[in-house]
């Protein structure tokens, strides 16, 4: 399997790493709000918070450069149409940060949040509303973010794959992109499976109920903080 790191959690003991799935949760749903329609400013505002993060918790954009190659090409290809569609570069820079800065969002939350740990917060928080099946829910989610890693391994699989036969990229590109696409999803479907034998082993049950994690001073610290930032950027920006 290739060593990839990209959406990943990695187990430290930091402040985001010990602080409530929920709390991590509501903060980024509040900060995403504030990035539609938003002012330059604003999503300047948001981005420098979210990279200063990264920063302390010193994510390693140096060992995801192949993974971030994806997001690099979509953000140029979002920006690229944004300004041929209008023409301003303002509008374009706005539009390609609000999109660097959800990917941002993303590392940083699969980065700080153990799947197990989101899975059991939110399966207790859902079970006790009647007719919601909580813990499956839990469970679902947490199986989707062990196959989001899985399938940027599965790409670079591939790739190397093909790399090591030679093949030229150039040569018959639209043939050699759908034939590299279906092998990838082959390739997934075929990882997906032993996922699910796997399970089965262990007699996984979705609808299990977990234990549930306890708030703490570090949640009311993030609420807090992402409430009063909210409100300063909605009001000055």
């Amino acid at each position: 399997m290739v060593e990839v790191n990209l959406f990943h959690f990695r187990d430290r003991n930091t402040f985001l790493n010990l602080s409530h799935p929920l709390a991590k949760i509501f903060t980024l749903l509040l900060l995403s709000s504030l990035l539609a329609q938003a002012h330059l400013l604003r999503l300047l505002l948001i981005f420098g918070l979210f990279c200063s993060v990264a920063i302390s918790l010193r994510i390693p954009l140096g060992q995801y450069r192949r993974e971030l190659r994806f997001f690099l090409i979509m953000g140029t290809i979002i920006g690229l149409a944004q300004y041929l569609n209008t023409y301003q570069l303002q509008d374009t820079l706005r539009v390609t940060l609000r999109f660097a800065t959800v990917v941002l969002m993303g590392i940083l939350f699969t980065d700080t949040t153990a799947p197990d740990d989101l899975s059991r917060a939110i399966g207790s928080t859902l079970e006790p509303i009647p007719k919601i099946p909580g813990y499956r829910i839990g469970a679902t989610i947490e199986l989707t973010l062990a196959t989001i890693p899985l399938l940027f391994d599965v790409a670079h699989q591939v790739f190397e794959a093909r790399k090591a036969r030679n093949e030229s990229i150039w040569r018959r590109p639209v043939r050699r992109i759908v034939s590299y696409i279906s092998a990838v999803f082959t390739l997934l479907l075929e990882k997906a499976e032993d996922l699910e034998i796997a399970l089965k082993a262990r007699n996984y049950n979705p609808d299990a109920k977990r234990d549930t994690i306890a708030f703490s001073y570090r949640d009311l610290i993030l609420v807090s903080f992402t409430i009063s930032f909210a409100v300063f950027c909605f009001l000055f920006t």
